[in-house]
């Protein structure tokens, strides 16, 4: 029965490490008379595209961040478009810094600065180098000018240009279906939720409880997301991203001795707690925009339910099967002990700061 589930465990596990979402940021500043764009990207990028880790210590260090700078801002050069009201600007280099934030995450920063005649009505955005950092990475980019609202867009391989126009009013409905769109995409490479639900409801048992199970989750994850979203309750990244691991670790072990599901769903709860502070931290990442706030992060709520709807949707006929077999304790058994496997691999990553499965 193992060697029926292991090689698609084996592929989920290095194909992508849980709950990274590769991300680099783009900054635009603009003047009467200026405009300055500043990008960041963190040090995974730079190892894994850019190859700054010359001595492959897994470390970038200062002297080789600054070496390898020139041919990265080279690189990024040749993508980057910036319009102001349809006319392109010439942009020029204006400096470089190799710096890390709170959370100990290390950036090369890269500026350019571009004379413009006046405060743009129209800005057009192109970051063609983001198609270098994989399907999956997100550029989040801002626009600031002087008294007007922030406004921001998600850059990607497939929606590498945007036009921001900033003598209108922000289109909310549009920005409400890009997180909701982030929120699908993100259940659906959250890896480490996708193993939680499975150890949930793999041990099978009445659609009824099944449904309590899903619903508790979503409660309690709707809860903590949006407290710690609003900066209600915040709790340190790498302590959720542990405590993910752990309710993984948790449920997998139970499902060796656990087969009754009538009061499962105060276990989802529990832990449906816990990642919620895990979604809000994806958002925090992503960045929430200042106009639309609360309707941005329902719908980024929204989109993880319907990415979560879709997964138990694609589960339960194995969850079903699983309940009805002869063999339904092998199969229990062999799915929670590769899920045991996969969830101290991720507790030993983010407790060690370890990677034992990168990209």
């Amino acid at each position: 029965m193992i060697r029926i589930f292991l090689p698609a465990f084996l592929l989920l596990a290095v194909g992508a490490r849980a709950h990274q979402i590769n991300t680099s940021y783009t900054t635009v500043l603009t003047y009467a008379d200026t405009l300055k764009v500043m990008l960041a990207i963190d040090e995974a990028d730079l190892t894994r595209y850019y190859g700054l880790d010359q001595n492959a210590d897994g470390f970038i260090w200062r002297d080789e961040a600054l070496t390898g700078a020139p041919a990265v801002r080279e690189r990024v050069r040749q993508g980057l478009r910036v319009a102001v009201d349809s006319g392109e600007v010439p942009l020029a280099d204006s400096g470089t810094e190799f710096s890390s934030d709170q959370d100990g995450n290390v950036f090369l920063q890269l500026y350019f600065v571009a004379p413009i005649r006046h405060l743009p009505r129209t800005l057009d955005l192109e970051l063609g180098f983001v198609a270098e950092l994989g399907n999956n990475h997100k550029n989040l980019a801002k626009v600031l000018v002087p008294d007007k609202p922030l406004l921001q867009a998600v850059f990607s391989r497939d929606a590498p240009h945007h036009r921001f126009v900033i003598s209108e009013p922000a289109d909310l409905l549009a920005q409400v279906w890009e997180f909701l769109v982030l929120g699908v995409e993100h259940i659906f490479l959250g890896y480490d939720h996708i193993c939680f639900l499975l150890a949930l409801i793999i041990v099978g048992g009445r659609l009824l409880n099944l449904v309590k199970i899903v619903t508790a989750f979503t409660l309690a994850h709707s809860i903590t997301l949006i407290l710690a979203a609003l900066q209600v309750v915040e709790l340190p990244s790498r302590l959720v991203e542990a405590g993910i691991a752990l309710s993984i670790v948790y449920v997998a072990v139970e499902n060796f001795w656990f087969y009754r599901t009538d009061y499962r769903w105060v276990l989802s709860f529990v832990f449906g707690l816990v990642h919620g502070f895990g979604f809000a931290n994806v958002l925090r990442e992503l960045g929430l925009p200042t106009e639309g706030l609360v309707a941005s992060l329902l719908a980024f709520n929204v989109g993880v339910e319907l990415g979560q709807l879709c997964i138990v949707a694609l589960l339960f006929p194995l969850t079903l099967w699983a309940g009805r077999s002869v063999y339904r304790r092998q199969v229990v058994w062999g799915v929670s002990g590769l899920i045991l496997l996969l969830g101290l691999g991720w507790l030993a990553e983010r407790v060690l700061d370890l990677e034992f499965m990168p990209i």
